[in-house]
């Protein structure tokens, strides 16, 4: 049976930021829509990414928590890309991810199917914890037709394949992961301690795993969860010893 805190202090984590949404917004870029003038959306993440401004990627990236919203500044308004990022976190959600590393005794996490990898920049750019991540389909990932990518990316032979040893001295993250066996097998050969699961609590989305699907799974315990937007929740495991 698992033992967990509920997402309480995740909710009031979300709504405290959530009314910091006025300040995020403040910084300003171009309607993706006007490419004649101005570069897209994509484009102009790519750039603070290289950039390293951190603050100016946490202010256009958390938004007002809506993931499927639209991206308001106080002359433009564009709709938000899910493929950069399914979720939009808010800083608190990111520091929690980190906390939960860091509460296993680590300082470094894998995330599975971390697509452009956005999320990952900005956890290790906001809260130090190193990331590596995994994907499938190397050739498409680099075709004119992907997404940008923000960290390098450690691709995979594909599901049919066993599935990379996840070192032990790393978390093993997924965020709107779908295909659950393929997960099961990285879960399977994984050694270390921590366990995160992204996903949605809304009927309206679905993924394999979903972020509540290993509480009753030995060894895992779920610990606790923390409110990402109002449909998706970040739910923590510790390996039960």
């Amino acid at each position: 049976m698992s033992h967990y805190t509920g997402d309480r202090e995740g909710q009031q984590c979300y709504e405290e930021c959530s009314e910091e949404d006025d300040h995020h917004n403040q910084y300003q870029y171009q309607d993706q829509n006007d490419e004649k003038t101005s570069p897209t959306l994509r484009d102009q993440l790519l750039s603070l990414v290289q950039k390293d401004a951190v603050s100016e990627v946490v202010s256009v990236v958390c938004g007002d928590g809506d993931d499927e919203g639209e991206v308001i500044t106080t002359t433009t308004t564009t709709t938000w890309d899910p493929l950069l990022l399914w979720v939009r976190p808010q800083p608190c959600c990111l520091h929690a991810i980190a906390g939960h590393v860091r509460k296993a005794g680590l300082s470094a996490l894998a995330s599975v199917g971390c697509g452009t990898g956005l999320l990952e920049w900005l956890l290790q750019a906001l809260t130090g914890v190193n990331v590596i991540g995994y994907e499938v389909n190397e050739e498409w990932w680099k075709s004119k037709y992907a997404p940008p990518t923000f960290i390098p990316l450690t691709f995979t032979k594909g599901t049919d394949s066993p599935p990379p040893l996840v070192p032990p001295t790393h978390a093993l993250m997924c965020c709107y992961f779908n295909h659950a066996h393929a997960f099961h097998e990285y879960v399977s050969v994984y050694e270390g301690p921590a366990l995160l699961i992204i996903g949605p609590t809304s009927g309206s989305r679905h993924t394999e795993p979903g972020p509540l699907d290993y509480q009753n799974v030995y060894p895992w315990t779920l610990t606790h969860t923390h409110r990402i937007s109002n449909t998706d929740i970040l739910a923590c495991y510790l390996r039960h010893t």
